[in-house]
């Protein structure tokens, strides 16, 4: 991630940054950056323009402590939207059982 110096014109009001994080993540808002800590990863959302957000993505669950560069965006709203759907995704592709075993299990509960 390529640290760029905070620009008072770039920095984040906080009353912008709670009525665009319609999710309920938790922030913590710097100047141009914003920490999101979601249920699965960790985020950190950087202005560079008036309208111009970079996203950054950590996965914890590869223990690697590094950011990567995951999406650049033109509206807040969309960032925290952004967020709030690859968790669900995550969720339900990655933590959920495949159709057929979850059909499996709902039969062998109706024969006990």
């Amino acid at each position: 991630m390529r640290a760029l110096r905070c620009n008072s014109l770039h920095a984040f009001d906080e009353n912008e940054v709670y009525e665009s994080n319609k999710y309920n993540l938790r922030v913590t808002v710097v100047q141009n950056i914003i920490y999101v800590y979601s249920l699965l990863d960790l985020w950190i959302i950087q202005r560079t323009g008036k309208k111009r957000y970079f996203l950054y993505h950590q996965n914890k669950k590869f223990r690697n402590k590094n950011y990567h560069f995951q999406q650049e965006f033109t509206n807040l709203d969309d960032v925290f939207q952004y967020i709030h759907r690859h968790d669900k995704y995550v969720l339900k592709s990655k933590w959920s059982l495949p159709q057929q075993l979850e059909d499996a299990y709902r039969k062998a509960r109706r024969y006990k």
